[in-house]
């Protein structure tokens, strides 16, 4: 027997509390409203649509489950990856009426009361810095995420180039300027450096390159403001107060906005590069951030931070271990833009986070903040200092387990080849989140479904070797040997405009189509480009590539 639930809410208002100033209005005083109302008058209409496509809808979400449990995806990735959909698809993530696209951090209710009370979501909105490492939403809805910039370039980008690291909606609101924000106080340096990342992202994604004209001069005042900020001498080194996801000011010199500037400076050169700008000053300034960084920080075992003396070390790391060292290197790998740093260093690096951070058992565990691995549990803590020197005052939330910083780490485990670390790191988390005392479509960090979390899309493109390149319409696959069976293997893709299933078995390629349609014109398998006539693969009708 088949029951449905059919709901209708046209009228949202911003019944949460914002960043920013204070405002004397309180709750629900300003009207959103809900962009899926708009295609239906009333909840029975939309039962009755919904009824109408009942079959066709039920057999495309099996579709989707099917493909990731019937793949070759070791273990139980398969459910925890096709799982990812839930982070994008829960209340931290809405539409408005007028088509904008709009994320807390998490969503509040009974369970997660906080200072903004139990209304909507942890955190609004759209703040640049948590989703940097959210790759799920850019993947299934690009459209939906490429909203997402045009609202940083639009509407939170300040005359002088910065991007606050919060929206304030309405968007005609005043935006957040030259105000104390919150979560940093000053516009999150990260949250900008992301910024220019997500951009070459989208385009990568389908955006194209009109799209990317238009959006160039706001990414070129954006670097201008941070270089100016930042490193006006043109070291290619970010130094001074650095405003960060961490919730404080990070001083110094430090990996882990440095490979995210550097990241940042090698998408710049691409974009450049792709609309026939001059790349030189980007290209040189890499070179020598690069140089740079690896010459001050790497100690031989990992990348640490490197204070000057008139740094307040409060809320610093040190000489100690950050998960997150190498946050830009992740990024590097998903766009294409090669190693940052010496690829000896970043495995090393990597290899002594997982030694000096994956701890086992919390029993004896001080937690001054929040606790999100306790007992026998398996987890990633943010910071530790395997050789002494814990600040008095060390940086916060450095003794918490955050879910999206383990997805982002195991896969950049699983980018260097490092299987074993990256497997470790994954089967901590999915024991945590393993539906005995936390839902495991409900990762927790500042609120539920936090979006951090959605950095687990990454671990599946790494566990397939996947890219996808909308400029090129290009697949590539490279199959991690985990993800094989013998020399077969059957792995979930998607790709900008469609989404489908990739199988290899008796030396032939075959991809088919589930949803939407695959432009392509070249297709790559383990490092070989495969012939390909330019064609358009649509569901029912497969790609068969033999004799591969």
């Amino acid at each position: 027997m088949r029951f449905l639930i059919a709901w209708h809410f046209p009228n949202r208002f911003v019944d949460f509390s914002q960043f920013g100033p204070r405002k004397d209005y309180g709750h629900s005083k300003f009207w959103l409203g809900n962009a899926y109302t708009k295609a239906q008058p009333d909840a029975v209409a939309a039962a009755e649509a919904f009824v109408a496509r009942w079959d066709e809808l039920a057999g495309a979400s099996a579709a989707w489950a099917d493909a990731f449990e019937s793949s070759t995806l070791p273990g139980e990735a398969g459910a925890r990856l096709a799982g990812l959909v839930a982070d994008v698809r829960s209340p931290t993530v809405f539409q408005t009426a007028e088509g904008t696209v709009l994320g807390f951090e998490g969503v509040l209710g009974a369970s997660t009361v906080m200072w903004g009370g139990r209304y909507g979501g942890s955190c609004p909105l759209n703040c640049t810095h948590v989703w940097n490492y959210e790759q799920t939403l850019s993947r299934l809805f690009p459209a939906l995420e490429r909203d997402m910039r045009d609202t940083e370039y639009d509407v939170m980008q300040a005359p002088e180039g910065y991007i606050p690291h919060r929206v304030i909606a309405p968007t005609y609101h005043r935006q957040l300027w030259d105000v104390v924000i919150g979560g940093p106080e000053e516009p999150a340096l990260d949250g900008m450096l992301g910024s220019v990342l997500k951009t070459y992202r989208e385009v990568r994604q389908g955006a194209g390159l009109k799209w990317l004209a238009h959006r160039w001069p706001n990414v070129e005042r954006l670097l201008t403001h941070i270089r100016g900020k930042w490193d006006p001498e043109g070291t290619g080194v970010l130094r001074g107060i650095q405003p960060s996801t961490h919730d404080i000011d990070l001083c110094g010199v430090n990996s882990f906005m440095g490979t995210l500037w550097l990241a940042a400076l090698r998408a710049a050169e691409e974009m450049a590069l792709l609309l026939g700008e001059d790349a030189k000053d980007y290209r040189v300034l890499f070179e020598a951030g690069s140089k740079a960084f690896d010459e001050l920080l790497f100690t031989g075992e990992y990348y640490r931070q490197v204070l000057s003396p008139e740094d307040n070390e409060d809320f610093q790391w040190g000489d100690g271990c950050l998960a997150d060292q190498l946050i830009g290197q992740w990024w590097a790998h998903q766009l294409d833009l090669g190693y940052l740093l010496p690829a000896d260093h970043v495995k090393t690096a990597l290899r002594a986070v997982v030694r000096h951070n994956l701890r086992t058992g919390f029993a004896d565990f001080s937690h001054p903040y929040r606790v999100f691995a306790d007992g026998d549990d398996t987890g990633l803590l943010m910071c530790t200092w395997p050789h002494g020197g814990r600040p008095t005052v060390p940086t916060r939330y450095c003794d918490e387990v955050w879910t999206g910083s383990e997805y982002q780490v195991a896969a950049h485990l699983l980018y260097e080849g490092l299987l074993d670390e990256g497997l470790a790191v994954l089967k901590g988390l999915w024991n945590r989140y393993d539906g005995t005392r936390r839902n495991p479509f409900n990762p927790i960090e500042c609120g539920d479904h936090y979006i951090r979390n959605a950095a687990g899309w990454s671990v599946l493109e790494a566990l397939a070797g996947f890219r996808y390149n909308a400029l090129t319409s290009t697949l590539t696959f490279a199959p991690l040997d985990i993800a094989r069976s013998d020399d077969a293997w059957e792995l979930p893709f998607v790709a900008g405009t469609g989404w489908g299933v990739a199988t290899y078995r008796d030396s032939t390629l075959a991809l088919t189509c589930h949803g939407g349609h695959l432009d392509l014109q070249a297709v790559h398998l383990d490092g070989s480009a495969l012939p390909v006539d330019a064609q358009v693969v649509v569901p029912g009708k497969p790609l068969v590539i033999s004799g591969v």
